[in-house]
């Protein structure tokens, strides 16, 4: 997609540090966006959208309730949100966290507690913002619930065949085929390969 003049951008729930070491072995020059969209890299430059603050007094609230909860091992890297292991039990979580101002978005390797408004289409913006151009360019790729914002706000979108049901409902085109043939499949039927 690069060589044939489109900016390519790489949004992952993951942290940037693993964010920003895939996009440099796939040759990904646009922006990185991590973290759920708390943080965007692009020239040599750190954007951070989001705060940790009230993630983790809320951690440390659910931790005392729950002393089984686990945080991910690479949650020591992470700078706007707190990542539990994805075999935390969701509904205990949720139940203990109702009153707290943060928003808890599952993938499938992690709960991630957040600030409200954090998400990838936040930092699908900020990353169109650094290329200068409108969201609304964009043709988004997802398959998980944390993409559905990014999936919805931006002009195009592609949910390939494994992706949840959210995903599926929010994209403009749903794949047939999974994982990376249906990454294919999408940018075939906008006419993008």
């Amino acid at each position: 997609m690069q060589a044939n003049g489109y900016h390519v951008m790489l949004a992952t729930g993951n942290v940037l540090p693993v964010a920003f070491g895939l996009s440099a072995f796939l040759g990904i020059k646009g922006p990185v966006i991590a973290e759920n969209g708390g943080l965007v890299y692009y020239k040599e430059k750190v954007y951070k959208l989001q705060s940790i603050d009230t993630p983790l007094q809320a951690w440390a609230y659910l931790k005392e309730r729950m002393p089984e909860a686990e945080r991910l091992f690479t949650d020591h890297w992470r700078e706007t949100e707190v990542g539990l292991k994805r075999s935390t039990d969701l509904d205990k979580v949720q139940k203990i966290l109702f009153d707290w101002p943060v928003e808890i978005e599952v993938t499938g390797f992690a709960i991630h507690i957040m600030e409200p408004g954090h998400s990838k289409f936040k930092g699908v913006v900020k990353g169109c913002e650094l290329l200068g151009i409108d969201p609304l360019q964009v043709l988004a790729i997802g398959d998980s619930d944390n993409d559905v914002r990014m999936l919805r706000g931006v002009g195009q979108s592609v949910a390939v065949g494994n992706a949840s049901l959210l995903a599926k409902q929010a994209a403009t085109f749903v794949a047939e085929s999974s994982h990376v043939d249906g990454v294919i499949d999408g940018l075939l039927h906008f006419g993008l390969l």
